[in-house]
């Protein structure tokens, strides 16, 4: 969910040999409306090309593969190349490989991707603006900042107050341990300056002076942690349908499900930065340092 190790864009020209469309584990999720899309090509109506291309799949629906592994559209030509019989139909998961976020997430993951496809690799470079236009990331980052107001918004109507103690952001005095996911906390990085943060200390680096000075990126955990026994079992529903909603955004846009310590990701995402030799941080605007702390307890 960052540009950083591919700022200076990424090279890929489909070499049309097809390992995209066979193998194990590749999966076409379809939507409504693709599937629309692909009755009109193929002249047929959308409940037609459903019962005779589909099948529901842990409650997806998916495109339907040949007796030889390889989807029912897939076509090999004389010469060795494939093509696709719905090509100018084919679903969005199909035309936006191989930028998928999880083969995104790493140079090593982008590497190992290509030791299966041969056009990565291949062809001018594309930018990194162009490269995450073509993942979703964009997407994804504004799903992830509705479901944090929607979160914000559900909390308030609750009422509950914090107390502006600051206890549970000192994580080492309270015995917190704070977790989220990987996208949570890429989000929280983009705002807050990790270059001299210390993982070593156990706090959170946007923890000064007994007050949250990230608010606006503070992940989901923090948003539903309060001190007031009050509202803990209201509070917990809210904070379990927010983590449902975490993984079912994780799933439709195939991101690795990544739940951890808080510190431990924060600590990978600051080595990976100091890796490749770009800033730690991308101070955001909206930090505030007057706002109060919050945090959730293991």
């Amino acid at each position: 969910m960052t540009k950083a190790w591919y700022r200076d864009g990424l090279r890929f020209d489909c070499a049309r040999c097809g390992n995209c469309c066979g193998g194990r584990g590749r999966v076409v999720i379809v939507t409504e409306r693709e599937i629309e899309a692909m009755a009109r090509h193929t002249a047929v109506t959308p409940a037609e090309f459903r019962e005779r291309h589909t099948q529901v799949s842990m409650d997806d629906t998916v495109l339907l593969d040949g007796a030889d592994g390889f989807c029912e559209w897939f076509q090999r030509a004389a010469d060795g190349t494939s093509s696709c019989r719905v090509h100018a139909a084919k679903p969005d998961q199909c035309r936006s490989y191989p930028f998928w976020p999880r083969i995104l997430r790493s140079r090593a993951t982008w590497a190992d991707e290509g030791s299966r496809c041969k056009g990565v690799g291949r062809g001018e470079p594309i930018p990194p603006e162009e490269v995450e236009r073509r993942a979703g990331i964009d997407e994804v980052r504004a799903a992830l900042d509705l479901l944090m107001d929607e979160l914000d918004a559900e909390v308030r109507d609750l009422g509950a107050v914090c107390w502006l103690s600051g206890d549970c952001c000192d994580f080492p005095k309270a015995g917190h341990r704070l977790y989220a996911s990987r996208i949570e906390a890429e989000r929280f990085a983009a705002g807050v300056d990790l270059t001299d943060w210390d993982p070593a200390s156990g706090l959170c680096p946007a923890w000064q002076n007994g007050r949250c000075t990230a608010r606006a990126h503070r992940p989901t955990a923090c948003r539903t942690y309060f001190c007031d026994p009050n509202y803990e079992e209201r509070v917990q529903d809210v904070t379990e349908r927010a983590i449902t909603r975490l993984k079912w955004l994780h799933d439709r846009r195939k991101i690795p499900w990544d739940y951890r310590d808080w510190i431990v990701h924060l600590a990978e995402i600051r080595e990976e930065s100091r890796a490749r030799g770009a800033p730690v941080t991308q101070t955001d605007s909206q930090t505030d340092s007057a706002s109060p702390p919050s945090g959730k307890p293991s």
